[in-house]
């Protein structure tokens, strides 16, 4: 009688907790990032209420209890572990209102009335916001910090409306008293363009000296006191004060709205007529294209030009390139996704101290680049070169070098050590994550590269010609300079 052959089904997998334990005592257990990300796609979904009824039940073994040849057997099975997604008992909570409202600090409203209760709540509000260390305010996907950011966000587009205007004019004037009243007639683009690099250079100035100020003295800037090391030492439980609370706020709105600018420059969306084939139709039977076989061939031309440039079509409307488009617009909404990614990403898990080192180096390369533009937009040409030298050397010192051999090396050489080994994290919570901020910095460093090559290429063009010419701006103005050029 031939034997019956049955899959081995695996015996689940211990609680979380001894997992975890048996991970930090063995760390050659934890199996890769792929399947640990497999492992908690799957426990998350089957914890969904549809999916549920699927998955077998946790007292049955869970799912891993019917995979076949050994996968969910803790701790071989590739698919055996599971993890928290956060910090778990390792973290001490933020802050919530509620939690102040129960300290000493706050007072006690409940006792008050008229004026002074208002004035005690106003108090209260202050004293949670300004006053009060690793708050709700420190995790940007908090509700309270999504509020309040989009507040931020209103604010700087109202102050963005109210003062851009008034920085072109003053870019209008420079241009006159420089080059006459005729040159505001062929510079239209570049006085608005001016407007909003003057928004741009206070902006990055104010927080470099403000970031200059606050972290001057800050363990992690200073090598005498352990540098970089205590980006993870402690780690998850740095104590967030509030001034970098709203740091981080600050910077997240900014970038915010710089992404929404961006995109408002690079698309723009028109109602769509939805008899829009009869209409083309019509239009070309008064063109006297009474064919109706060339007729449907001149509409399918007419279809597939317009799609070529439109990117999302609708019965409603459509979604098309702006003539405003930016030349790096593909590098710059790069940028974007990733540093608001990464923003979003370091506030949930407590990583603001390197946060807001990333953020220092970009804000004070951002300075020059600023200042630069400037100079280049009202053509101060020697004003211009040194702008230029100034912002390329910046550039090499703080994105070239501190970002990738500081920044990025502690990030890949350090954090292991002092979060794992040393620390107290989960070494699958680390494994499953650490290579989507790898990923995430590394395409930074990338970037960085990217433009220090498009300023080579602006820089030779200076040295060539002595003239200047910015290959970030608007595609139509490049295409005006290829034009000159092969003329």
């Amino acid at each position: 009688m031939a034997k019956q052959h049955t899959a081995k089904v695996s015996k689940p997998p211990p609680p979380l907790i001894e997992q975890k334990r048996l991970r930090q005592k063995d760390r050659t257990i934890v199996p890769s990032a792929p399947y640990l990300l497999v492992s908690k796609i799957v426990d998350v979904s089957c914890d969904l209420p549809v999916v549920s009824n699927i998955c077998p039940a946790d007292t049955e073994g869970g799912w891993r209890s019917s995979l076949p040849n050994g996968w969910g057997e803790f701790p071989t099975g590739k698919l055996s572990h599971s993890y928290s997604s956060y910090f778990g008992d390792d973290i001490v909570a933020d802050v919530s209102y509620g939690d102040f409202l129960q300290s000493e600090n706050a007072v006690d409203v409940s006792k008050l009335s008229g004026s002074d209760a208002i004035s005690g709540t106003l108090t209260n509000y202050y004293n949670f916001a300004f006053n009060t260390s690793t708050t709700t305010l420190c995790d940007l996907t908090n509700p309270l910090a999504l509020c309040i950011l989009l507040a931020l966000v209103v604010m700087v587009r109202i102050i963005k409306r109210f003062f851009l205007p008034k920085f072109s004019a003053l870019g209008l004037r420079l241009g006159r008293s420089a080059h006459g009243p005729e040159w505001e007639v062929d510079n239209e683009e570049r006085i608005v363009k001016f407007g909003e690099y003057v928004y741009r250079l206070c902006y990055h100035s104010a927080v470099s000296l403000y970031g200059l100020w606050y972290f001057y003295d800050k363990s992690w800037w200073n090598n005498s006191m352990g540098g970089t090391k205590n980006l993870w030492i402690l780690h998850p439980n740095h104590p967030v004060e509030p001034g970098m609370a709203w740091y981080y706020l600050i910077q997240s709105a900014y970038n915010v709205d710089a992404m929404l600018s961006l995109m408002e420059l690079s698309f723009s969306m028109e109602w769509v007529n939805p008899f829009a084939y009869s209409s083309a139709l019509e239009f070309l039977e008064k063109e006297h294209v009474v064919d109706d076989t060339q007729r449907k061939k001149e509409v399918l031309k007419l279809m597939v030009k317009s799609r070529f440039q439109t990117l999302l079509w609708t019965p409603l409307f459509q979604i098309k390139w702006s003539p405003t488009i930016r030349g790096d617009f593909r590098e710059m909404m790069a940028h974007h996704i990733v540093t608001n990614v990464l923003i979003f990403g370091s506030s949930f898990y407590r990583f603001t101290r390197i946060g807001s080192m990333i953020f220092l180096v970009h804000d004070l390369s951002d300075v020059p680049i600023d200042m630069s533009k400037l100079a280049n937009f009202v053509k101060w040409k020697t004003t211009t070169i040194i702008c230029f030298v100034f912002m390329v050397l910046m550039w090499i010192v703080t994105r070239l070098v501190i970002f990738p051999f500081v920044i990025f090396r502690s990030v890949l050489f350090e954090s292991y050590e002092f979060m794992v080994i040393k620390g107290p994290l989960d070494p699958a919570l680390y494994e499953a994550y650490c290579y989507i901020f790898y990923l995430l910095l590394g395409s930074l460093v990338l970037l960085h590269v990217t433009w220090f090559l498009i300023l080579l290429r602006i820089g030779w063009t200076l040295v060539r010609k002595g003239e200047t010419h910015d290959y970030s701006e608007h595609k139509s103005g490049e295409a005006q300079h290829a034009a000159k050029k092969r003329d």
